[in-house]
């Protein structure tokens, strides 16, 4: 799915984290946030500190077992990909508020009611060759070794009419050890997406109990 009639090349008064994501203030911001009706249209996007990137099948699959374990709550469920088989692409866009701005306008033009926006980070070094085969097998290599960091993921549940997240969900996964012979299958950047998916699954159904009781406690 893509739009190109859009074009925000205004500068973010806010500076969003390393992902581009923390300390969410989004734009536009709506005066009073607009209560939740379900079953809920969601669409999707990952970002990273460049803008869109696109979202593979096995992340697809994530997004849509949760659409499939939260029946009834998700009517729809789809993915904003930054360019689609005809050649067309995103505008582009400067600092995360944009990014935000564009995923709303996108959703709301194709008919979704939300948008979740994410991103997650490896937590893996990355280190520069001088071009050689030898020196960008090392640089791999040291790459590949040298993963100190936990991989990091947060996502943010949006409403299309503008306003602060309705939700926010932070995860994080310990690093592979290479010197163990069975941890070298996992793959903590997908460990922390299927956190954030189970994180925002959690938060709807939380939102939907709040509902249901707001609306049980008016029929008494």
């Amino acid at each position: 799915m893509t739009i190109s009639s859009f074009s925000l090349t205004r500068r973010s008064a806010l500076r969003l984290g390393a992902l581009g994501l923390g300390g969410l203030a989004l734009a536009p911001a709506a005066i009073a946030q607009t209560p939740v009706q379900w079953p809920l249209r969601l669409a999707y996007a990952r970002m990273s500190p460049a803008g869109f990137v696109n979202i593979r099948g096995d992340e697809q699959s994530a997004w849509m077992a949760m659409q499939t374990r939260l029946g009834g709550l998700i009517g729809a469920i789809q993915p904003i990909q930054p360019a689609d088989m005809m050649g067309a692409s995103l505008p582009k866009i400067e600092g995360a508020a944009s990014c935000a701005m564009v995923a709303r306008q996108m959703a709301s033009a194709a008919g979704f009611s939300h948008v979740v926006l994410y991103a997650t980070n490896d937590g893996q070094r990355i280190y520069t060759s001088d071009g050689n085969w030898f020196s960008d097998m090392f640089a791999s290599l040291q790459s590949d070794l040298d993963k100190d960091d936990r991989a990091t993921g947060e996502a943010h549940l949006l409403d299309v009419a503008g306003g602060m997240p309705l939700a926010t969900v932070t995860a994080d996964a310990r690093p592979r050890d290479p010197l163990n012979l069975f941890d070298g299958g996992r793959n903590p950047e997908r460990e922390t997406l299927a956190s954030l998916t189970q994180g925002i699954e959690r938060r709807l159904q939380d939102m939907a109990s709040q509902a249901y009781e707001a609306q049980r406690s008016i029929a008494d």
